[in-house]
């Protein structure tokens, strides 16, 4: 068993969730395979992977939300979503970036709010290296309506990692977190906010001793393309 064989069991073996029977699920893409837990997938649901990015749509009631009305006072709402990523033969790791969103309202005639944050981590496993962190930062500040002003806003928010270097395989994870405030204990006064998507982009790039031969297939397929091309031509002349 060479080296990379054997960090991916030990990483696979490390995800098995004591005390419970295995419930690992493998999406299998082209540049990349994804694993995860079926059992631990929180408000977020179950993950679908499209070409390099890994999409959830949280759904249900209350689904992946915080509200808070009256003198409710505070509501905190979190997730988290745990991953192994690893790369396909001439593929190698380089981070990821995430994009989320959803709605939310908030008004009141004391001190009503909403938030969305958390933090984006990727931890190297192949070869071993230090753990980068991002923190999800909303694209743009949330807006007051006016008061019994129900409609809801759109909101989305970002975040970014890049690996110390290339890597093979990594662990991944996105922390969530919703917050919902009407202090002051106001009487007309009302907080929501729900996330309604997310997508997790994986960056990878080529293998150095493999882009020379990708190179190499790809003006093939250019002189094949203008071989047939003039072939075409002729037998339209």
């Amino acid at each position: 068993m060479n080296a990379r064989r054997l960090i991916s069991a030990i990483a696979l073996a490390g995800w098995t969730w004591i005390g419970a029977q295995a419930a690992q699920v493998t999406l299998v893409g082209d540049r990349f395979d994804v694993t995860y837990d079926d059992s631990l997938i929180g408000l977020f649901g179950t993950p679908a992977l499209v070409g390099d990015v890994i999409y959830w749509f949280p759904s249900g009631s209350p689904g992946f939300s915080a509200q808070v009305s009256g003198a409710d006072n505070l509501e905190v709402t979190n997730s988290t979503f745990a991953l192994l990523v690893t790369a396909k033969p001439m593929w190698q790791l380089t981070g990821a970036g995430l994009s989320e969103g959803g709605d939310y309202y908030y008004f009141g005639s004391g001190s009503a709010g909403v938030a969305a944050s958390g933090q984006l981590r990727m931890t190297s496993l192949d070869p071993a290296a230090p753990t980068v962190s991002g923190s999800i930062t909303a694209a743009a500040p949330f807006v007051s309506n006016s008061l019994l002003d129900f409609a809801t806003r759109d909101w989305s928010a970002s975040a970014s990692v890049t690996l110390a270097g290339p890597s093979n395989q990594a662990n991944g994870s996105i922390e969530n977190i919703l917050s919902a405030w009407a202090a002051g204990g106001a009487p007309l006064q009302s907080a929501f906010i729900e996330k309604k998507e997310v997508a997790l982009s994986i960056g990878v790039s080529l293998v150095p001793e493999v882009q020379p031969v990708a190179m190499f297939l790809a003006g093939l397929g250019v002189i094949g393309w203008l071989a047939r091309r003039r072939i075409g031509a002729r037998d339209h002349a």
